[in-house]
């Protein structure tokens, strides 16, 4: 798309306007046609793509506004790893592991690997919202050993719309899809932030990644670009904040806590 629906007043914007106030449409954009959220794509230039700036959506489908293709690879398997960070006593999470409803350990001394277990597990989520309600039990450990959650799936999954006071304070595996990326660089590098929106940065539910867990989750997952996140479906397991405003925002300790289902452009 060329072109998208500022949501303050309903007018049109394209991605010259956008580039020169980013930090005003950041969030606030939709598709013309279908009111899908959107988010810009910045121009590429290379030996191998050439393609203009321009806004995408996850569009309903048969809308005319869908120029562009967003393709994922699902993980369901063991076979594609998109942690590049893992823990040596850790192991790969088989094919299969969410379907049974006894509880795998993940974490521990010899439990699964959390981070390709949780990617399996968006996956699930993504085809089908209502996966978690067949019974499955979770048990998460700490490398240490700490139980951090056990029980049953579905009473630890929350959607980021779902999300409510009650989610306060204890931790749940949280899932959903960013929608805009926002770097905050500041004088002391140690300062730096990044959050990952789910729309509207002032009113919708945002993660909150500090310097240390920014550098962490680009080695981790070999992201060279942090735009390459927008759009995409994320899960993490982690503690859900409240600001004065009642915005919503989601922490993680570690980089190996969260989980994404990236989109390919073409």
């Amino acid at each position: 798309m060329q072109q998208a629906r500022y949501l303050n007043d309903n007018r049109l914007i394209s991605t010259a306007e956008y580039q020169t106030a980013a930090e005003q449409y950041r969030g606030l954009l939709l598709c013309p046609l279908c009111g899908e959220k959107a988010w810009f794509i910045k121009e590429v230039s290379s030996e191998n793509i050439n393609r203009a700036a321009c806004f995408a959506a996850h569009h309903q489908q048969g809308c005319e506004a869908a120029t562009l293709r967003l393709n994922t690879e699902d993980d369901t398997t063991d076979s594609n790893k998109t942690d590049k960070v893992r823990e040596p006593s850790a192991r790969y999470a088989p094919a299969g592991l969410w379907q049974s409803i006894k509880a795998p350990q993940l974490g521990g001394v010899d439990g699964y690997d959390v981070n390709t277990a949780l990617r399996q597990l968006l996956s699930h989520m993504c085809r089908n919202r209502d996966f978690a309600n067949q019974g499955q039990k979770i048990q998460v450990l700490t490398a240490a050993g700490r139980e951090l959650i056990a029980g049953k799936l579905a009473d630890y999954l929350v959607h980021i719309n779902d999300i409510s006071d009650k989610h306060l304070q204890a931790l749940y595996i949280f899932w959903g899809q960013i929608n805009n990326v926002n770097e905050r660089e500041c004088e002391n590098p140690v300062d730096d932030e990044l959050w990952l929106n789910t729309g509207d940065y002032r009113k919708e539910p945002s993660v909150f990644i500090d310097a240390d867990l920014r550098y962490s989750i680009m080695r981790r997952f070999k992201l060279t670009d942090l735009d390459a996140l927008s759009g995409a479906d994320f899960i993490l397991l982690g503690h859900a904040g409240k600001s004065p405003h009642g915005k919503f925002t989601l922490h993680i300790a570690m980089s190996k806590y969260i989980a994404f289902r990236l989109y390919g452009v073409s």
